[in-house]
C-alpha cells in the first residue's frame, strides 16, 4: 500500500511539473505577435479591456450608493454619469457574458455593504442559458485578486477552469494587451453610436434554462441578504425587432421562483418600454447606445427614488 501511495504521489508530482513547464512555455513562445497558448483553445481570454480596468478602479476603495452587476447589458447599458447627475454614486461591475456563476464570485469577492448598500442585478435571459465559459475565462484572467479568481475557476467545475487559472498565474507579470476605447470610468463602457439601418437580428430561439445558473442566482440573493445589501432586479430596453418571446418565458420562470422567497426583490422590467427606437437607442441588435442608456438611466433612477431605494436630490 505504501509503495502504491509513493508511486502515485511521484506520478502526480511529475505530471504537475510537466503541466507547469508546458504551460509556461506556451505563454512565453509567441507566434505572429501572440502567445501560442491562445492558439491551443478558443476559450482563453486576453488580459485587458473593461474587466481589467474596472477592477483596477474598484481597488481604489471608494464607497458607492449602488453597484450594478450582470453581463454586457450591464456594463454597456447602465451609465454612471446619469446617476452622478442625479446626485448618486454608482459603480458598474458588469462584464462580458457574465452569468450568475460569475456574478456570485464578484459579489463574494468584492461587494460589501460598506462599499455599496444597494446592488442592481441586470436580469437578462441570455445569462441563464449557458454554462458561462466566456465569463469565467474573462474574469479569471482580469480580476485583481488571486483568491477571487481561484474560487471562480474552481466553482466552474471544469478542467478548463484549471487551465484558465494556470494562464493567469504563469502570465501574471504581463501588462494588459488592450484597452476598451469606450470605457468612461466607474466600470462602464458606453457606445456613442447608433445601430446601422441594415442591422440583421439573429433568429429567436426558445429559452432553455441552465439549472446551475438559476441556483447560483439564488445564491447571489442569499449572499446579499446575509451581508445586509438590498437587491433590485432590472431589465433594460429590448429592441422591437428582437422579439419578446424569450424574455416572457424567462420572466414567467423566474417569477415562479422568486414568489417562493420570503422577501421577493423588486424587478424593474423596462424591456417593452414604448417609444424606444431600434436604431436611435441601440448600438447593435442587443446593446443600448449613449442615447438609449441616458433615456433608460433616467427612468431607472426615477423608479429607484420613488420606491425608496435611493434618496431624492
Amino acid at each position: 500500500m505504501k509503495r502504491l501511495i509513493f508511486q502515485g504521489s511521484k506520478f502526480l508530482l511529475v505530471t504537475t511539473v510537466l503541466f507547469v513547464l508546458v504551460f509556461f512555455a506556451l505563454t512565453r513562445i509567441r507566434y505572429q505577435g501572440r502567445p501560442v497558448i491562445y492558439r491551443t483553445n478558443d476559450y482563453y481570454q486576453t488580459k485587458g479591456g473593461v474587466s481589467y480596468t474596472k477592477f483596477k478602479d474598484w481597488a481604489d476603495g471608494a464607497a458607492y450608493d449602488v453597484v450594478v452587476i450582470g453581463s454586457s447589458h450591464a456594463y454597456r447599458g447602465y451609465d454612471p454619469r446619469i446617476f452622478r447627475e442625479r446626485g448618486h454614486r454608482m459603480f458598474n461591475m458588469g462584464s462580458s457574458a457574465q452569468s450568475p456563476l460569475s456574478t456570485y464570485a464578484v459579489l463574494q469577492g468584492y461587494v460589501t455593504r460598506e462599499r455599496a448598500p444597494l446592488v442592481i442585478i441586470d436580469t437578462y435571459e441570455n445569462a441563464f442559458d449557458h454554462p458561462g465559459t466566456e465569463s469565467v475565462s474573462d474574469l479569471t484572467r482580469n480580476m485583481d485578486d488571486d483568491g477571487a479568481a481561484l474560487r471562480l475557476a474552481a466553482s466552474f467545475r471544469d478542467l478548463r477552469g484549471l487551465n484558465m487559472f494556470a494562464l493567469r498565474m504563469l502570465d501574471k507579470g504581463s501588462p494588459a494587451s488592450w484597452e476598451h476605447k469606450q470605457y468612461i470610468g466607474n466600470g462602464a463602457a458606453i457606445s456613442p453610436d447608433s445601430a446601422r439601418t441594415d442591422l440583421k437580428y439573429p433568429a429567436a430561439r426558445p429559452f432553455h434554462l441552465d439549472q446551475r445558473q438559476l441556483e447560483r442566482f439564488i445564491d447571489c440573493l442569499d449572499l446579499c441578504a446575509e451581508r445586509g445589501i438590498r437587491v433590485v432586479l432590472c431589465s433594460h430596453f429590448y429592441p422591437r425587432q428582437g422579439g419578446f418571446a424569450r424574455h416572457e418565458a424567462f420572466r414567467t420562470m423566474l417569477d415562479s421562483v422568486l414568489a417562493l422567497r420570503p422577501q421577493r426583490p423588486e424587478w424593474f422590467d423596462f424591456a417593452e418600454t414604448p417609444g424606444v427606437d431600434d436604431h436611435d437607442h441601440f448600438c447593435d441588435h442587443n446593446h443600448l447606445n449613449e442615447a438609449g442608456a441616458r433615456l433608460f438611466g433616467g427612468m431607472l433612477v426615477d423608479s429607484l427614488v420613488v420606491h425608496g431605494y435611493l434618496p431624492a436630490h
